[in-house]
């Protein structure tokens, strides 16, 4: 069970290091369980797994990547796993799917979602999700995933 309130990563590329620590540990001492971040978010990644040293079990980290092929996927899904400082990822999201063309893309042969189920079954990624802007793109990748299982 997530808590009500997460943790959102993207401010944090704009302090340093230890503020970065300071906040995420007084989060995580005050019931915050859910940890978002994204490839995109500069340094957010680096910053979340160095806080989360030795509290990594405590909580549930999402983050996401741009990536719309197989091979740009695995390679995000290296790196956050690196920066994070772990060897899971409880959630990781296509990241602003935004079109159509974007969702064929990393829906078809060879697209970014490929790269994810297989994390999936190698255990590096627990859920994988979507984020979007747009309602019917978001209904049309949940019909998209029911029709591939």
């Amino acid at each position: 069970m997530v808590s009500e309130v997460g943790f959102g990563g993207i401010p944090i590329q704009r302090i340093t290091k230890e503020e970065a620590k300071s906040v995420i540990k007084y989060a995580v001492e005050n019931g915050v369980n859910f940890i978002d971040t994204a490839r995109g978010y500069g340094v957010s990644e680096e910053y979340i797994g160095d806080a989360l040293c030795g509290i990594r079990k405590e909580v549930y980290i999402a983050t996401k990547s741009m990536a719309r092929t197989k091979d740009s996927m695995m390679d995000d899904i290296e790196k956050s796993l690196r920066n994070l400082k772990t060897d899971y990822i409880d959630l990781y999201q296509l990241h602003n799917i935004k079109d159509e063309e974007a969702l064929k893309q990393v829906m078809a042969e060879g697209g970014a979602l490929e790269a994810l189920l297989q994390a999936k079954m190698e255990g590096k990624v627990l859920h994988i999700g979507v984020t979007s802007h747009s309602l019917d793109l978001l209904k049309r990748y949940c019909n998209m995933m029911c029709l591939k299982q």
